[in-house]
């Protein structure tokens, strides 16, 4: 049996695309441990498997990336990406985290380092330990001048364990396990690259029920609300709610954890409004989505075959958006655009006009027939 270790990054956006590949390797069983921050014990151990403690937990990572994040703000929309992944994942974490992931690695001696995209310190300490490493997307693949920015960041950090940095920071040093489906995907991949399609899956917590409310919600359209847990103000829930107030419709709305939903109180007539559901319970009972365009948010609700409605604010949220409004299946507003009447006209559009929907259940057949994890399993130790 083989040795599995999986890295990332803080956020639960990072942790969670890794989880149904994780799951796999233990169900054909395979001994598999996550170098992850404290703060996702929890959820590893729920699922019976064990947590090697590395890297900033979500509330420090936030705290450190304040000043940063202020400075890329001003900058115009195409260039926050390349800034923004440079400065979080190559100054902000992998120095912290390179040292935790290499010690923890050296003592449980995996066969094999899987790491999300972002995690820049997973293939130095794979590569310093001679370890194999296999890259697990997180969303579309990274462009090109995103990592290129970052790999300036982390070449100290290769010749601090005695080695010549590899090309884009050695991400691309094994195989890229891809969760996008091609439809959805632009950026092309470094060449050389061995690429494995692998399906999306979006499992709800083992011990999650869903909420009671949710099966008394009036019969009609069920629209789902949620801004993921960096980008979550209460400002723009607010604006969410209040321009959704009078559409013939359920709004179900989760803050994010650290947001009290009592702060948005009175709320609208149709509106439920709680701090976390896992998306996996809610988006069969959905009609439409409303998120900011993070990766986990946007291909889960894609993949139910929903149509979005998407407000990036920064990472990746303005590539998926122009994605998913290109191939028809969902409308974005930039910035400047949120309004309250913007958001209901486009919200209305999505539910009144089919070809969004079309276009979005295109896309969630193209993820269905995408390899599952099992499958990659078997491909990845063939």
């Amino acid at each position: 049996m083989a040795r599995v270790l999986f890295g990332c990054t803080a956020g639960f956006g990072h942790f969670l695309p890794l989880v149904p590949l994780a799951r796999a390797f233990a169900d054909a069983g395979h001994n598999v441990a996550f170098g992850a921050a404290e703060g996702s014990r929890k959820r590893v151990q729920a699922m019976g498997l064990e947590l090697l403690p590395v890297g900033l937990g979500i509330e420090e990572l936030q705290e450190r990336f304040a000043p940063h994040r202020r400075l890329i703000d001003q900058l115009p929309p195409h260039e926050r990406r390349p800034s923004s992944f440079r400065r979080r994942f190559g100054i902000v974490e992998a120095p912290v985290r390179l040292e935790g992931f290499r010690a923890a690695a050296a003592a449980w001696r995996p066969d094999l380092v899987i790491h999300e995209s972002a995690d820049l310190a997973a293939p130095i300490a794979a590569a310093s330990l001679g370890l194999p490493s296999a890259q697990h997307s997180f969303g579309r693949v990274v462009p090109l001048a995103a990592w290129e920015a970052a790999a300036e960041e982390t070449a100290a950090l290769w010749e601090s364990v005695g080695l010549e940095p590899e090309p884009l920071g050695g991400a691309f040093r094994g195989p890229y396990l891809d969760i996008v489906p091609p439809s959805f995907q632009s950026e092309p991949l470094p060449d050389g690259t061995r690429s494995q399609l692998l399906r999306p899956v979006f499992p709800a917590d083992p011990d999650e029920q869903p909420p009671v409310w949710l099966d008394r919600l009036p019969d009609r359209p069920t629209v789902y609300v949620t801004l993921g847990t960096v980008f979550n103000d209460l400002s723009s829930f607010r604006l969410l709610l209040d321009a959704l107030a009078d559409v013939d419709c359920n709004v179900v709305a989760t803050v994010g954890r650290d947001n009290d939903p009592a702060s948005l109180d009175p709320l609208p007539a149709n509106a439920t409004v709680e701090r976390y559901v896992s998306q996996s319970l809610i988006l069969p009972r959905a009609a439409a989505a409303v998120v900011h365009g993070g990766s986990g948010s946007t291909l889960a609700a894609l993949a139910a075959g929903l149509p979005l409605l998407i407000l990036p604010r920064g990472a990746d949220q303005f590539e998926n958006a122009g994605q998913a409004r290109g191939i028809g299946a969902g409308r974005m507003l930039m910035p400047d655009e949120l309004t309250g009447d913007a958001v209901r006209d486009a919200v209305v559009a999505l539910l009144e006009d089919g070809s969004h929907r079309d276009a979005a259940r295109g896309v969630a057949a193209e993820i269905a027939a995408m390899p599952s994890p099992a499958e990659v399993v078997a491909l990845l130790l063939s």
